[in-house]
């Protein structure tokens, strides 16, 4: 019995290694488990997670709390639930026993020196952080995770975070390789799931996460009561994806309290579902716009919302530019993200007289300015707005790119670059 057991076991591990695609935040995680007690994985449900993890630690014991009976174990004896699993340990959905977290952290302090004996993941965020923060200060480092990168489906090795510069340009050359349909991605998404197995209906797959999503993970966090309402509201938030936030507006059209909008947007930005991008505003001035603009980090999951149906759908689509730019601030996030597992500062830049920039992103006191556009052919005139950002005092702002869908790098005057997708 023991043998046939070894022997299934050698074939899902196996089956996993074939279906496997590496993430870049696995150095990230090595890392961390090299630092504490404690590891946490925080992100969206599907980017593949659990995956990451098992792949990581193919010994580790291993259980999910999204088992009733490991959630019945996990929150009326938790001192004997821990006890009983054989170090380390992957507890999957950690988010549904927040009582656990007071547990952990005594399991932490019975061996302080061991490292990465545990290793929590949590779709969650909203409502785990306040366990953490409280029970394992110093004891848990915490890492986030989004879908797939367009680096991670080419297999292309390049960590580096996206930071347009000449050394940049020059270091990701050699092994940046051709592009691929941007809207064909962009439909399908970012979730693992559907990049190993094409096979399978993009459309069938959304409606089943969404229904999931909403049913196990909004209703409890967001007190949502009427799921048809709230439905309605993520259909119109996914017609805003790339649009400045107007929660009034949103408010109006899903027939729901201004605080309620608050509520929902609260938990699906804390779940990393959708992503807020701040206006710079680093100044007195009083004619910058201060209102964030809305983007959805799963191009698909928002391509769903909207109803396409195919990628030719929202390229011809008055959408097109809107999605193009969410898929460009994504891809740029997750370069940060899988390079340090924290969400980078990024900011987008517009001032009451129209001038605006597309992304900001700020490192140390440089400011890097990066306009995105469809096209295939960058312009001078898209980097027109770039040197409004030298009137910030004590930042110095750097030449920038424009992304598009040139073929090669090129560059444009006063050291901007014209990058294609594929050195993001």
């Amino acid at each position: 019995m023991q043998i046939i057991k070894s022997t299934c076991e050698i074939a899902r591990r196996r089956e996993r290694a074939l279906n496997y695609i590496p993430r870049h935040l696995s150095n990230v995680v090595e890392e961390t488990a090299r630092t504490f007690p404690v590891t946490l994985v925080t992100g969206p449900r599907q980017v593949g997670k659990t995956t990451l993890l098992r792949e990581l630690l193919p010994d580790a014991s291993y259980t999910t709390l999204d088992r009733l009976d490991a959630l019945d174990s996990a929150e009326q004896e938790p001192e004997r639930f821990l006890r009983s699993l054989s170090k380390p340990a992957i507890i999957d959905e950690v988010q549904y026993a927040p009582s656990l977290f007071r547990y952990v952290k005594l399991e932490a302090d019975a061996q302080p020196r061991t490292k990465g004996r545990l290793f929590l993941t949590g779709s969650q965020r909203f409502q785990m952080m306040q366990g953490v923060d409280e029970s394992l200060a110093g004891r848990a480092g915490i890492v986030e995770m989004l879908g797939l990168s367009s680096r991670e489906l080419r297999r292309d090795p390049f960590k580096e975070p996206f930071v347009p510069t000449g050394d940049y340009v020059e270091r990701r050359n050699p092994i940046a390789s051709g592009e691929s349909d941007v809207w064909e991605d962009i439909f399908r998404g970012d979730l693992p799931e559907l990049a190993v197995d094409h096979s399978m209906s993009i459309t069938r797959y959304y409606d089943s996460y969404i229904e999931t999503y909403v049913r196990r993970d909004v209703r409890d966090l967001a007190h949502v009561g009427d799921l048809a309402k709230f439905n309605r509201f993520m259909g119109i938030l996914a017609q805003s994806h790339g649009q400045m936030l107007n929660k009034s507006d949103l408010a109006n059209k899903t027939d729901a309290s201004f605080q309620t909008i608050d509520r929902w947007l609260s938990v699906l930005e804390a779940s990393n579902i959708v992503h807020l991008l701040k206006p710079f505003t680093a100044s007195a001035t009083k004619r910058l716009v201060k209102t964030p603009k809305l983007y959805f980090l799963n191009s698909g999951l928002a391509a769903r919302l909207c109803g396409y149906a195919s990628p030719r759908e929202i390229e011809n689509s008055q959408q097109a530019g809107a999605f193009f730019e969410g898929y460009v601030i994504a891809e740029v996030a997750k370069s940060f993200l899988n390079a340090s597992g924290i969400m980078p500062t990024l900011y987008y830049y517009r001032d009451s007289g129209g001038h605006e920039i597309d992304l900001v992103i700020e490192q140390g006191m440089r400011l890097y300015p990066v306009e995105i556009k469809k096209a295939e052919v960058a312009r001078p005139a898209d980097a027109k707005a770039f040197p409004l950002l030298e009137t910030f005092k004590g930042y110095e702002r750097q030449p920038g790119a424009v992304v598009c869908q040139t073929k090669a790098p090129l560059p444009l005057p006063g050291g901007v670059w014209a990058l294609p997708l594929s050195y993001l």
